[in-house]
């Protein structure tokens, strides 16, 4: 079916201009979801300015700074559109052309004027000024690796931002062919050598590699080396490449946001194996060697698997009898995936929307961290029709677009891996058994002692300022003041000696749940510590260790002299869980403004003693 983008993008603006502004933005969201080329993303930009100034609040906000040796003015709306449609409020400045060392180099430019929380430095392989053949490469290869990381440092130095910094990618025509891999000095191995040495110095610099030769691989070097628009306005990569390349600059965006995907809900027949499982049988469906239609959807399972080692929960959501659904993962040899790799799995014949709200409660994860995988174009319509905040990818309509649909969105994409990620299925195992204990229980304080809970408190250091960053930007019920930090600025705040922040551990005889709570304090006076930050994870709801919590801070406050700590609740619509929060803990309020609430809780003299009850465990 051929896209009139014309006609939707007016019945889009038709619908805002009569009021209705809310579903405006959920269509224009709806179209962006598509692969769309630039130039229709081009258009699409006109009118997410438009609906952007209307349309209700963002997830989160975001200022990003773009700088680069090539022209920028075709990216940036680009850039524009894909936030929007993720929920993310984007202002943007567009550094001066090819004036990106001026503008980090300098404290008074426009640059830090801006105040960025991101920052962007788009360089390509000309920036590199390589000969054919390098003489000294292991002399070259630092050289050009001290230019780009002393720009790191500086932006660090003076602003403290995450920055994304594209890789640099390979000219389109070489002509010493082979030999520029195959020498040692050779340009393209040189190129090579020089991104393998940024990355393994990112990490630690709070910068995150764009990988272009990678997109320049997926849009082809045709799309991405344009040598007319190079020529006539130093435009690089490419208009018909950006739309790749702003992907991979969003999904880096929405990581930073804490916007990341982690959940990935399929379907079953047409999806993980071709054919019907009810109808077909065992042994009519096609999954495994035999067929090219069983190798790709074997394929595609291979693809879930390894999300699945790297933290990405699977979860089933399939119209079927439950027997039927679960007899291939039993007993078809073909089959990749098995039971155990599902966190969830639900087969029934309800409505798909209903079964992801059900996934997400037993989950205990916001329904805008699920991405939907199905065959069928209806029930894809149906979710984005239901569930707006649901990534569903567009596969096309035959196996062979499916893993290309997933990989292509970058819906899972994530700046570093926790341990809290590679055990994160584990962990919701060992939730199905917490469950069991506590259908058995007597009462609430027999299922908590039956646990056999241990918690710890320990300040944010190197080794859990990630896991710490991670849960700053996506946890949202369990939060009381919602606000986002970069990882740059937690180790920042962290750095502050009149500031105290705690990073919070429990585990239990059926295993670790990791790092799942932070409180920061800041100061309000010389003897008042505000509560900058308080969350929890919503997997340790009912354990009382929010009591856990309170005790650990009233015990730093003393040993630090503070007299006073001051709570804040800044309402949301996502943590009215923690309206009442600070009361329940002794606070007294002390302003009654609906936008942010305000408690008191004087510090006593006399020694605390922890009301929790938990056995305290030795931090990591």
């Amino acid at each position: 079916m051929t896209l009139d983008l014309s006609a939707q993008l007016g019945t889009i603006r038709k619908a805002g201009q009569a009021g209705n502004w809310e579903a405006a933005a959920r269509d224009l969201r709806r179209l962006l979801n598509l692969q769309l080329t630039y130039s229709q993303l081009a258009r699409c930009a006109r009118t997410v300015s438009l609906v952007a100034e209307h349309a209700p609040s963002q997830q989160r906000q975001s200022r990003i700074a773009v700088l680069a040796s090539s022209t920028t003015a075709l990216l940036i709306p680009v850039l524009q559109a894909l936030a929007f449609r993720d929920g993310i409020q984007c202002e943007f400045y567009e550094g001066l052309y090819g004036a990106y060392q001026q503008e980090v180099l300098d404290p008074a430019s426009g640059l830090y004027a801006f105040q960025p929380d991101i920052v962007i430095i788009g360089l390509h392989w000309r920036d590199l000024h390589l000969p054919p053949v390098t003489e000294e490469p292991e002399s070259a290869v630092r050289s050009r690796v001290a230019e780009v990381t002393g720009l790191w440092e500086a932006l660090n130095a003076t602003a403290r931002v995450h920055i994304i910094q594209y890789g640099f990618d390979l000219p389109a025509e070489e002509p010493w062919g082979y030999l520029a891999a195959a020498l040692p000095g050779g340009r393209e191995r040189v190129i090579h050598a020089v991104n393998q040495s940024l990355r393994q110095q990112a990490e630690a610099k709070n910068v995150s590699i764009i990988d272009t030769q990678r997109i320049a691989m997926e849009v082809g070097l045709a799309r991405w080396s344009d040598p007319l628009m190079w020529s006539k306005a130093r435009q690089h990569p490419g208009p018909e490449a950006l739309p790749a390349l702003a992907e991979a600059l969003i999904a880096q965006v929405r990581a930073v946001c804490g916007l990341s995907r982690k959940v990935l809900a399929c379907d079953l027949d047409n999806t993980l194996w071709g054919g019907v499982i009810g109808e077909d049988g065992l042994a009519g469906i096609r999954i495994g060697p035999g067929t090219p239609e069983g190798e790709a959807h074997a394929a595609l399972q291979m693809y879930l698997k390894e999300l699945a080692a790297r933290g990405i929960l699977l979860a089933v959501c399939s119209k079927n009898n439950p027997a039927d659904a679960e007899l291939p993962f039993r007993e078809h040899s073909g089959m990749v995936l098995r039971l155990d790799d599902f966190a969830v799995f639900i087969a029934n014949w309800s409505d798909k929307a209903t079964n992801l709200r059900s996934l997400s409660s037993e989950l205990s994860l916001g329904i805008d961290s699920f991405v939907f995988l199905d065959d069928n174009p209806i029930e894809r319509d149906w979710i984005r029709a239901q569930l707006p905040q649901v990534a569903v990818p567009e596969p096309g309509p035959s196996i062979y677009g499916f893993l290309a649909a997933l990989d292509r969105g970058r819906y899972f994409e994530t700046l570093v891996l926790s341990k809290e990620d590679r055990t994160r299925s584990m962990q919701y195992r060992g939730e199905a058994q917490r469950r069991q204990l506590q259908s058995e229980a007597q009462s609430l304080d027999d299922f908590l002692a039956g646990l056999e809970m241990q918690a710890a408190c320990q300040p944010v250091s190197s080794k859990n300022l990630e896991r710490v960053t991670q849960l700053t930007n996506k946890t949202n019920q369990f939060n009381l003041t919602t606000r986002r930090y970069t990882q740059a600025q937690v180790e920042e705040l962290a750095a502050r000696t009149d500031c105290w922040t705690g990073v919070f551990q429990l585990e239990d005889k059926f295993g670790d749940y990791g790092l799942i709570g932070v409180i920061f304090c800041g100061p309000s006076t010389a003897a008042v510590w505000e509560i900058d930050t308080w969350l929890m994870s919503c997997r340790v709801l009912g354990r009382r260790m929010e009591q856990f919590m309170f005790d650990q801070l009233v015990r730093a406050a003393q040993a630090a002299g503070i007299h006073e700590l001051i709570g804040v609740y800044r309402p949301t619509a996502k943590n009215p869980l923690v309206a009442h929060h600070y009361e329940s803990l002794g606070f007294e309020p002390i302003n009654k403004d609906s936008a942010e609430l305000r408690y008191s809780f004087a510090i006593p003299v006399e020694p605390w003693n922890e009301k929790a009850g938990f056995v305290r465990l030795k931090p990591e």
